[in-house]
């Protein structure tokens, strides 16, 4: 048996033009640019990956922020962050266990309240201050819309970039 150790190793830094696939996130599109890694002639290969919390709570975040719907492996990589078991998690989403295996699976697709929710979820339930500054700017938003709702107002809708944003102005 072979034992891998500084002789037989090559010592590599992900660039841009070849970057880490790093495949232990448990996705298969994140690829990494500027940390070592090492590649024994047998072919095993080890790296160096500096601040790993750090990295897999912005992986996280690009997740929660993404515009379109979350992948089965970026659902199952949110859970697995808040280290909830696909039960415990099901639960708090609503869902029964077998469904989101199935979707963790990608045999079910997620609907758009179920995405939004998984989202919610994990922003809420992590340690990530970003996120949950964000969530309570919203809350804030939301409730001061609130407080002002019984005056007369109207929602105005404007187009940009061919997507449509509204807000809510006195009328």
């Amino acid at each position: 048996m072979h034992e891998c150790n500084r002789q037989t190793r090559r010592e590599f830094v992900a660039t841009t033009e070849e970057p880490y696939h790093f495949t232990s996130s448990g996705l298969s599109n994140v690829f990494l640019v500027g940390m070592k890694y090492y590649r024994c002639e047998c072919g095993e290969v080890a790296a160096e990956i500096p601040a790993i919390k750090q990295l897999l709570m912005l992986i996280a975040r690009d997740l929660v922020e993404k515009a379109d719907s979350l992948a089965p492996e970026e659902v199952r990589f949110l859970r697995k962050r808040i280290r909830k078991s696909q039960a415990e998690f099901a639960k708090q989403i609503g869902l029964r266990p077998e469904t989101l295996s199935r979707m963790e699976r990608g045999e079910t697709r997620t609907n758009e309240r179920t995405d939004k929710l998984i989202r919610f979820t994990y922003a809420l339930q992590s340690d990530d201050s970003l996120l949950l500054d964000q969530l309570r700017k919203a809350a804030d938003e939301m409730l001061e819309q609130w407080r002002h709702s019984g005056q007369p107002s109207k929602i105005v809708a404007t187009v940009k970039n061919k997507a449509w944003e509204s807000e809510r102005v006195a009328a």
